[in-house]
């Protein structure tokens, strides 16, 4: 997703058969996420994920997985 009027993007969508689910991957622990953010208002996905330095959390529908253990994503 890409809204030219804020720069919001979101980096990756992942069908998994069962649901779409947003992935935003931020390089460093700031977990600001615009992007993801603006596509949660706007389709309201079951689930959406950031990746970043972070550890592991989950807050509602968002789960923050460290960057180390993208693998693990199914």
């Amino acid at each position: 997703m890409d809204e030219h009027r804020g720069g919001a993007e979101i980096d990756f969508v992942v069908d998994n058969g069962s649901a779409v689910i947003p992935i935003e991957v931020k390089a460093e622990t700031n977990l600001k996420a615009n992007g993801l953010k603006t596509y949660r208002e706007k389709f309201g996905p079951k689930l959406a994920v950031r990746t970043s330095m972070a550890d592991y959390k989950r807050e509602d529908r968002l789960f923050n997985l460290p960057l180390y253990a993208i693998e693990t994503l199914r």
